[in-house]
């Protein structure tokens, strides 16, 4: 399933973009070729292939309640893309 991730934060896109970095063995469990944009300082658009989404709904629910994620005062918006031919 490819998505689209909106991710907004209240540090600088630096900061978030490291705690991004450090958690790729994490994502690689649920998900692969991610390809990340910076929008402006506070907002990131990240896109990639989900190949199991409930393990990264499991994983993520965890992930999302960590000190080092909650200082960042992130939330998500996800879209589902359907590839046309």
């Amino acid at each position: 399933m490819l998505v689209l991730l909106i991710a907004r934060f209240d540090v600088s896109f630096d900061e978030w973009r490291i705690v991004f970095d450090q958690d790729e063995p994490i994502r690689h469990q649920f998900a692969n070729d991610f390809v990340v944009g910076r929008v402006d300082n506070h907002t990131a658009m990240i896109k990639c292939d989900v190949f199991d989404p409930e393990k990264m709904d499991e994983i993520m629910s965890i992930r999302m309640a960590e000190p080092d994620i909650t200082r960042l005062g992130l939330s998500h918006e996800i879209f589902e893309l359907h590839r046309t031919n």
